[in-house]
């Protein structure tokens, strides 16, 4: 089967899901809506409809959210079935992520002792039918405890972070750690995912890949000396393979001395065009970290037609869905807290 035919599904399914994409003006536009209602009217005639239509009322920009992100996953799972097989596993990565934040979630909520039923209304349970663990997350939000959960999930992948965070957690009682982990987890699968693909298909997916593997590493320790946290758990936390980042760059940000010395030694990377020193750290991280998501974004918008029979079409769409569903996103959390239309655009991804 030649490249050309094993792609010509997911073509033809990308080409029909980007024509229901929200145009940037429109998207722009729709900061001027008053109230979340106007904005649910506004957009019912887009894919989200569907998802829009059922909600409860009155609305809340967290119930937006929702329907935003179970339109997203739908996509997802549409890409990936009618994707070749060869790249299914580096795609479905995009849903294991959703399932990461599930982890996370049930972590946090029972912690603080909510209740199964408020627990289940986390999980995007389409997500985990696809991933075959629907029955471990329902048992899961069952559990009284965090060490209750992690047995609940001895058989799976997540079984060893959370116990890196478990002691942690049992002294301190933040449930941040577990966070960390499975942060780092993700980014190991990410990795391994790209190794899965061919040398060819690589060479499509590096750009997205080496961004947002590159880019977590570096926010994570600039993050971390801004917290003065120590070296070796830093050592812990960040995962262990890089693409434009050398070993020796990572451990002297490792070893930095504080937030100043790292900032500096980013400024020497490969990626220091995405840093601007801000009024505090804080701000400083935040900034990067929209400019990375700015800049996969603007990577895909002009790559979207460019690169057809390859990983890069799909990925390429995906990260369109992705930065669409995230300008929704801020657009209703912006309407609900009767934010400014300039104030709303100026933190969209556009």
């Amino acid at each position: 089967m030649t490249q050309t035919t094993r792609y010509a599904s997911v073509l033809a399914k990308i080409g029909a899901e980007r024509s229901n994409l929200v145009g940037e003006t429109r998207i722009k536009a729709l900061a001027e809506n008053k109230s979340l209602t106007e904005l649910a009217v506004q957009l019912r005639d887009t894919s989200y409809q569907e998802q829009i239509s059922k909600l409860s009322l009155p609305l809340t920009s967290r119930k937006l959210e929702r329907a935003f992100n179970e339109n997203l996953i739908g996509a997802y799972i549409k890409i990936i079935k009618y994707s070749p097989k060869n790249v299914r596993k580096y795609l479905s990565l995009y849903l294991l992520r959703f399932e990461i934040e599930h982890i996370k979630a049930l972590m946090k909520a029972t912690s603080a002792k909510l209740s199964p039923e408020q627990k289940l209304m986390k999980i995007y349970f389409s997500v985990e039918d696809h991933l075959k663990k629907h029955a471990v997350i329902e048992e899961a939000a069952k559990a009284s405890t965090p060490n209750q959960i992690i047995h609940v999930l001895k058989d799976t992948d997540y079984f060893l972070p959370l116990n890196m965070g478990l002691k942690n957690y049992e002294e301190n009682g933040s449930t941040a750690f577990f966070d960390v982990f499975l942060d780092k987890l993700f980014y190991e699968k990410l990795y391994e995912g790209y190794e899965s693909l061919n040398k060819k298909e690589q060479s499509y997916a590096n750009f997205y890949v080496s961004m947002e593997n590159d880019g977590f590493t570096l926010v994570t320790l600039l993050r971390g000396k801004a917290l003065n946290y120590e070296s070796n758990w830093l050592r812990l936390v960040v995962p262990g393979n890089y693409f434009n980042l050398t070993k020796s760059t990572v451990e002297d940000l490792v070893t930095a001395e504080d937030f100043e010395a790292a900032f500096k030694l980013v400024l020497d990377s490969f990626y220091a065009k995405y840093f601007i020193k801000a009024q505090t750290p804080e701000e400083t991280i935040a900034t990067a970290g929209k400019a990375f998501k700015k800049a996969v974004f603007h990577h895909a918008k002009s790559s979207a037609i460019s690169e057809t029979f390859n990983i890069g079409s799909p990925l390429a769409f995906l990260t369109q869905k992705e930065a669409e569903v995230y300008n929704l996103t801020v657009l209703s959390l912006g309407i609900d807290s009767a934010m400014k239309p300039e104030e709303i655009r100026n933190q969209l991804l556009i």
